[in-house]
């Protein structure tokens, strides 16, 4: 009976194998590279399968690459931090023995590029380059990820001279998996769904991942923009690493969506960074050579210069241009699963693989053959930033405000991230109006090595030599983040030491204790993260109330004037005795680790104006208990953008509900529902939405298309306007200006002055009354026939950064950006997006806390 039963289970191990066509390394691998190690695993040995016939997860791939690192003198595995699911971020140094173990050697010598005074005297002939492979920043592009245990498993055990060579002329650093969380996703979806039998019908539950795919991170943002931003822990683990080696050349393996050939950088001409120079485009155009002749030898179909620019900063193929480095774009066809049929072509995953592999070789062939060439450019171009900063007439920037420290430092922490250079401000100044005091302002100079990257992040573009952008036109961080900042141009010596970190702002004071009062404590709204002790006081069962006018009162034995928003805390309406609340307000503020944060102990009889705390200008607010809709049709990146906001960065729980449970569900447990899109939900879920949203306080947080939604539930009749279709014009147009048409008819991610009423509860704890926007779609909002709905809306001039054709920017001057009203509160774009619009991001935050004071008016 055992026997039997070890037979069947044998049998049944065997099956995948006997329905899949074989993959073995000879398919994979070109014909000179054909000698291994004996003693060190192949992928098929190690797994079991052949790689293409099911797709690896990560923990299979983590685990084979460790045996590698195990049994090969050629590899160093680095692990440098953990994914938001706790996953390990792996880099592999790969390179001779001798290299491996020099390796720290070769990266002072590496960095040396970067250094004028001292790179004209390296010997570049004998220098390896530092050669960056890094796979699948998109999860479900997952052929990168496959393919790479073919190529480390290749320059692990390979005994071919080729191969050799390629070890001795490189030190490769190889990513595996850029988004672990997500790779590992996708891999579980098609593992699960595939047939034994080969089936390439695309319409098989295969093909159909659902959302949220595994492109995304668990949060379901996208990685390969958030190089230049760096708000997730794979992106800052990954900086970390770039910057400490500083590759010079940078290889991003991805996937399109279409049946068409392999792209590979360069990408098109006059949609480069201007801050990429022209010589790097034409190394890259070099470089395209060698993917061109290694895919040919395999039949593989194959493009460049089109479709794909190297515009955005924020990219993996580009950002690395803005350190010397040649990035490297490549865009398989995808898959979707094992073998898929398209257009009728048949894809595989197995073949698209041996592309990713084909270019990883054909990659580390041109490093090979073109060291001096690519080193040396490397070398020129620090050298000519050099020249550039010190002819620039910007010779740095100050920030901060003494208001939001928190957000300053947020900054900071971005800033270090790209190993910029941030200085102390040595004395108070006034540069356009903006005033700047030392302990609250900070200095970044222009000339510093990432001179680049600081204008990149500082810079404000209008006029562009192509407007056909393949992501956003504007994404400067200092407005996105809504910091006072100015330009230093004739300021003198203005900034001082060097800051290592933010740990040395953040420690320079400790959390001020709150003294005991018997009648009412204070705190304000104009910090960051005054959110996160708000909800945590609200949490342990205080009752709070905000004030909707400004007020003085005598605080710390002097006036003080607050500011509207102000959260009032009254002790004889607790349901604690005055010590038990002393306690958990200390309590609460001590968990929030922030020091810039201040509660304010005040008693009876200190009032210094016309505004009691008795008066009906403080109202009591409630807890939000939140939940963001998700299911069929829902925008799960920007509902990823909610999730992150209140989750990491407030601590917030945030309840992620598909719409169409909702008869499963008590919704009354929620008394705020995010709606990020337009939801074609059915009628029996419609109701019970709109009975919900009716119902007493409740309110509907909306973005972007969602009006459509809250119209239907009856709770608003929002309007947008319908512009003329830009080609409806009498004269004949052709055929080439429809496709251009295409490209730059659309809003791509403009930033725009908004007013903002500053008297509004949306406004709370908000300097000034201006606020940048972040605009990445043409609807515009029609302008209620309520005027007292509209509390932000866009300026005349709006447009701050970026492009926007003019029927645009006349089409948004003046309309609305938010509408607040009864039990809805509907904002025209995401007010967070890529999780570092932080200044937007606090009018979203207003609406959730301050909703019960906003006007009740219909909108």
């Amino acid at each position: 009976m055992k026997r039997t039963l070890t037979l069947v289970a044998m049998l049944l191990f065997a099956i995948p194998v006997l329905f899949a066509q074989r993959y073995d390394l000879k398919y994979y691998l070109p014909e000179d590279i054909r000698t291994f190690n004996e003693n060190i695993p192949s992928p098929e040995k190690y797994f079991g399968f052949e790689v293409g016939t099911q797709h690896i997860t990560y923990d299979q791939l983590v685990s084979y690459m460790r045996e590698l690192d195990r049994v090969s003198e050629r590899i160093e595995i680095l692990e440098s931090g953990r994914t938001y699911e706790n996953r390990p971020m792996l880099y592999m140094f790969i390179g001779t023995p001798e290299n491996i173990r020099n390796r720290e050697k070769i990266r002072e010598k590496n960095l040396e590029l970067a250094k004028p005074e001292l790179s004209g005297k390296l010997d570049l002939q004998n220098m390896p380059v530092v050669n960056w492979l890094g796979y699948s920043v998109h999860g479900n592009e997952a052929t990168g990820m496959n393919a790479s245990v073919i190529v480390a498993y290749m320059l692990a055990a390979s005994e071919d001279e080729f191969v050799k060579n390629i070890l001795q002329n490189n030190l490769i650093i190889l990513v595996p998996s850029i988004n672990p969380d997500g790779g590992n996703r996708y891999a579980n979806w098609v593992n699960t769904n595939k047939n034994l039998t080969p089936n390439s019908d695309e319409n098989a539950r295969e093909f159909r991942e659902p959302a949220p795919s595994g492109r995304s991170n668990h949060y379901w943002f996208d990685l390969n923009r958030d190089w230049l931003l760096a708000q997730h822990p794979e992106s800052k683990s990954r900086l970390e690493i770039f910057y400490k080696w500083l590759p010079t050349m940078v290889n991003d393996y991805h996937e399109q969506g279409n049946a068409t050939g392999t792209f590979f950088s360069p990408g098109i001409r006059n949609s480069t960074n201007p801050l990429i120079p022209d010589e790097n485009w034409l190394l890259t155009k070099k470089i395209s050579a060698y993917h061109s002749k290694m895919l040919g030898k395999i039949g593989s179909m194959h493009f460049s210069k089109e479709d794909f620019d190297d515009f955005y900063t924020g990219k993996g193929s580009t950002l690395p241009d803005l350190s010397g480095a040649i990035g490297i774009l490549y865009e398989q066809p995808n898959p979707r699963g094992v073998t898929r049929e398209r257009n009728g072509i048949t894809i595989t995953l197995a073949a698209m693989v041996r592309n990713q592999v084909y270019c990883s070789i054909s990659a580390l062939m041109a490093s090979t053959e073109l060291k001096t060439e690519m080193l040396g450019f490397q070398r020129r171009f620090f050298a000519d930033r050099k020249k550039m900063a010190d002819n620039d007439p910007v010779k740095g920037y100050v920030f901060g405000s003494s208001k939001d420290i928190s957000l300053s430092i947020e900054f900071i922490d971005m800033l270090r991230a790209h190993d910029i250079k941030v200085h102390e401000l040595t004395k108070a100044i006034t540069i356009n109006g903006k005033s700047f005091e030392p302990g609250s302002a900070w200095v970044v100079p222009s000339g510093q090595q990432q001179y680049s990257v600081v204008k990149t992040m500082f810079e404000r573009l209008t006029t562009f030599r192509d407007t056909t952008f393949y992501d956003i036109s504007a994404w400067t961080v200092p407005l996105a983040m809504n910091i006072r900042y100015a330009e230093l141009r004739d300021q003198g010596k203005v900034a001082g030491a060097e800051i290592s970190g933010t740990e040395q702002i953040r420690n320079g004071k400790s959390i001020e204790p709150v003294q005991m009062s018997n009648y009412i404590y204070f705190m304000e709204m104009n910090d960051y993260f005054s959110y996160r002790l708000l909800y945590s006081l609200m949490d342990k069962g205080i009752i709070v109330k905000s004030c909707d006018k400004p007020f003085s009162f005598y605080a710390d034995g002097a006036e003080r004037e607050f500011s509207r928003g102000t959260i009032s805390i009254p002790v004889v309406e607790q349901r604690m005795s005055p010590q038990e609340l002393n306690r958990t307000i200390n309590e609460a503020l001590n968990e929030t680790g922030n020091k810039n944060l201040k509660i304010y102990s005040c008693e009876a009889g200190q009032s210094a104006g016309d505004t009691d705390p008795g008066s009906n200008h403080f109202r009591v607010i409630s807890k939000p208990s939140v939940a963001v809709l998700t299911g069929k049709g829902a925008s799960y990146g920007s509902a990823g953008e909610v999730w992150h906001l209140l989750d990491v960065r407030y601590r917030i729980p945030v309840s992620l509900i598909d719409w169409d449970s909702f008869e499963s569900m008590n919704l009354d447990k929620y008394n705020v529902i995010v709606i990020n899109s337009a939801l074609r939900m059915t009628k029996e879920a419609t109701a019970l939405l709109s009975a919900w949203a009716k119902s007493p306080g409740k309110t509907i947080i909306a973005t972007g298309t969602a009006y459509r939604t809250t119209n239907e539930l009856g709770i608003s009749n929002i309007e947008s306007v319908r512009e003329k279709a830009a080609n409806d014009t009498t004269s004949p147009g052709t055929y080439e200006q429809y496709l251009n048409l295409r490209k730059t008819s659309r809003v791509n991610g403009v930033i725009m002055a908004a007013r903002i009423d500053e008297t509004s509860p949306v406004a709370f704890g908000l300097e000034g009354t201006e606020i940048p926007l972040f605009k990445n779609r043409d609807l515009v909002i029609a302008q209620p026939k309520n005027r007292f709905v509209t509390p932000v809306r866009y300026t005349a001039n709006p447009l701050m950064a970026g492009y926007l054709q003019t029927r645009y920017s006349d089409m948004f001057k003046n309309t609305p950006a938010i509408l607040t009203g009864k039990g809805l509160v509907y904002f025209s774009d995401e007010p967070y997006f890529r999780a570092y619009w932080l200044g937007s991001s606090r009018l979203f935050m207003n609406a959730l806390f301050f909703r019960e004071l906003m006007v009740r008016e219909a909108l």
